[in-house]
């Protein structure tokens, strides 16, 4: 039999080992619940991803959006240049993404600038938010198809649940706009066309004409910026105020108002229209397959009516 001290001794050793395994048993288990708790947060939007990302998209605007260019296709920018061609800025909400219901890969001269490269078109697109389809990779298909354009490059940089304030003059998101023209006309790029997507996460009114009158006005500060940065394009408008609560009157009133020809300023695909029909969405704000396909089609036809053919 071993004297009692040292029988205690191994006594304090062994609640000490069973201490430090409890310890990092914790650890481990925190670590591994902290992980799959983000995990659901991202895919879910739970807090506290949508705080954080917030923090970090208003730090950090110029890196919001679908960055992953592995298995993009690079191209010279001036292979998408052609004889006649199509160069869009795409910005505002989700339905200027990649939050379509699938994925489109064109068959045309269809392009994707980003961070001063060209890339074939593929959804997701570069460069905007989300990881789905886009009307876009459909549109320029379409456009090349009718030989309006020989090659049609888009720009993507729409952020899903955003407001006018935020893409105006003194919003957060205003940069992204410049710094997609500068970095676009650095390569060669010159921008023949604006299309603007957004209109979901304004106020909601029926009647107020100074919620109508507030939207025009953020609007017009924010492309005489843009004007005032070298791009004289048109600007194509879409009524697109559907939210989850429906379509905002006023707001796409307020969108319709702002055509002006002798500006520039036309009005795009009507959104709203394809959110009557059930089978046109998809994740209750967007657009299914059947509504990207639609919403090409309508973009199509937008343009031609501006350009009068």
């Amino acid at each position: 039999m071993p004297p009692t001290g040292v029988v205690l001794s191994l006594s304090k050793w062994d609640r000490g080992v069973m201490k430090k395994i409890f310890v990092v048993i914790t650890v481990l288990l925190s670590l591994s619940a902290g992980y799959l708790y983000g995990l659901y947060s991202h895919r879910d939007y739970l807090p506290p991803y949508p705080q954080l990302l917030a923090v970090k998209n208003r730090l950090f605007p110029l890196s919001i959006g679908f960055t992953d260019t592995s298995g993009k296709t690079e191209v010279p920018c001036a292979q998408t240049t052609g004889t006649r061609p199509m160069v869009a800025l795409v910005f505002g909400q989700s339905n200027s993404g990649n939050h379509g219901e699938t994925l489109y890969r064109p068959g045309r001269a269809v392009y994707n600038f980003f961070r001063g490269r060209c890339y074939k078109a593929e959804d997701p697109l570069l460069g905007t938010t989300g990881d789905r389809g886009s009307v876009w990779s459909r549109l320029g298909d379409l456009l090349v198809a009718r030989g309006r354009y020989d090659t049609v490059t888009f720009i993507p940089i729409g952020v899903g649940t955003t407001t006018i304030d935020q893409w105006t003059v003194g919003g957060y998101l205003h940069r992204r706009i410049v710094n997609a023209i500068r970095e676009s006309r650095s390569c060669g790029l010159r921008i023949t066309h604006l299309f603007w997507v957004q209109g979901g996460s304004e106020p909601w009114s029926r009647g107020d004409a100074a919620n109508r009158d507030a939207y025009r006005r953020k609007f017009m500060a924010m492309l005489d910026s843009i004007r005032a940065n070298g791009v004289d394009a048109p600007i194509f408008v879409a009524p697109a105020t559907y939210s989850h609560i429906g379509v905002n009157p006023d707001i796409h009133r307020a969108q319709l108002e702002l055509a002006d020809p002798k500006r520039g300023i036309f009005t795009g695909a009507d959104n709203d229209i394809l959110y009557a029909t059930d089978e046109n969405i998809w994740e209750l704000v967007h657009l299914s397959h059947r509504g990207l396909t639609l919403c090409a089609r309508a973009w199509l036809d937008a343009i031609l009516a501006a350009e009068g053919r």
